[in-house]
């Protein structure tokens, strides 16, 4: 498929290794920043319709482009598959990132909203959720109380990520609470908070972040077994790594999925009826032909699962897809060694109509 975000990666790193000379001699005779952001910006367009970045160079002089998900998982996976695809070549003079990484060192400032942000003026008290694999922060700070919610908490997120990094503020941190007042137990400095996330990740075998499409949660449902239910209502149980598109789908929206899909990104799933399949074999049934899809995808970057459900009809695996067209001629061929009577693909989306294998 031309326009399938696989092919718009491979043509960005493709025009990106073209360019980045040019690139690199902009960065070094300090070209005007707004001439070489949106010089980058328009490369970076063969990729992302809609893309936020930065760029820099090291403390060891190496040229950096630094993309950021702004908080957002789905766009995360994304940006995680073109950081994959990065050419081997490139990485002699350059550093590339899907997330910010963490910079700040102790000392480190910030200033917005005519405020001026030191670590010893904020007060951080973290709680360990083992069963979440989460830290929540509970902050003493008279600056920030003084600014509104919003403007709080945007200072506040910019700064820990300074410090810790927008992947850990992604996948560690649970909630986070300002106080009125000191509280009488232990605080830590925001320079300190990262070694302690780590620590606890060590201790307590937290898993830890290498693919965002392979960190999962659980999830339990009250099927509809009334007559005339849809696909994945008779679900009642499943895990899936990609919380933000399933709630969109529940709740009839698309924000998410037509983002991702002006970049030829397609989220979707498989169902197939499962009624003949013996009830303690349902969920090794589901991961066997999950595994025989991946053995005919995976090294040619057409898709990544992204989990899967029990329903009291259908099975479900859900996927995020680099390369539609690709990927239904893979599932279309692997589907034929069984004998469904009902089994096919809808991509995650209410005006979608499925398509029957």
């Amino acid at each position: 498929m031309p326009n399938s975000f696989k092919s718009r990666v491979s043509r960005f790193w493709e025009s990106f290794s073209e360019e980045e000379g040019q690139i690199r001699e902009m960065m070094d005779n300090k070209v005007e920043g707004e001439t070489l952001l949106n010089f980058v910006d328009s490369i970076l367009q063969i990729a992302f319709t809609k893309i936020y970045f930065e760029m820099g160079i090291n403390n060891e002089g190496k040229y950096e482009l630094i993309l950021t998900p702004e908080g957002d998982r789905v766009r995360l996976m994304q940006l995680h598959y073109w950081l994959q695809y990065a050419p081997q070549h490139l990485w002699k003079k350059w550093n590339f990132y899907s997330t910010k990484p963490p910079h700040g060192k102790p000392g480190s400032t910030i200033t917005m909203y005519d405020i001026r942000l030191e670590e010893n003026d904020i007060f951080i008290y973290p709680e360990i959720d083992n069963d979440r694999s989460k830290v929540n922060i509970e902050i003493y700070s008279p600056k920030l109380m003084g600014l509104d919610e919003s403007k709080r908490y945007s200072m506040f997120f910019i700064y820990l990520d300074q410090f810790i990094g927008e992947l850990y503020t992604m996948e560690y941190i649970g909630y986070i609470d300002f106080v009125e007042d000191k509280l009488d137990k232990g605080s830590t400095l925001i320079s300190e908070l990262k070694s302690i996330i780590d620590s606890t990740i060590e201790n307590n075998s937290w898993p830890k972040f290498e693919n965002p499409c392979e960190i999962y949660s659980g999830y339990r449902m009250e099927p509809n077994e009334k007559e005339g239910w849809k696909l994945r209502e008779d679900i009642f149980s499943g895990y899936t790594s990609c919380t933000p598109i399933l709630n969109e789908y529940y709740n009839g929206k698309l924000e998410h999925f037509d983002d991702a899909k002006e970049n030829g990104v397609r989220f979707g799933f498989l169902f197939f009826e499962n009624i003949n399949v013996p009830k303690e074999n349902i969920v090794n049934f589901r991961g066997n032909i999950e595994d025989k899809i991946m053995e005919e995808i995976a090294a040619y970057g057409i898709a990544n699962s992204l989990g899967g459900a029990t329903g009291f009809h259908f099975s479900y695996i859900d996927f995020i897809i680099y390369d539609y067209e690709a990927f239904i001629k893979t599932v279309k061929n692997v589907f034929t060694g069984y004998n469904f009577e009902e089994a096919g693909y809808s991509d995650f989306s209410v005006k979608s109509e499925p398509i029957v294998f």
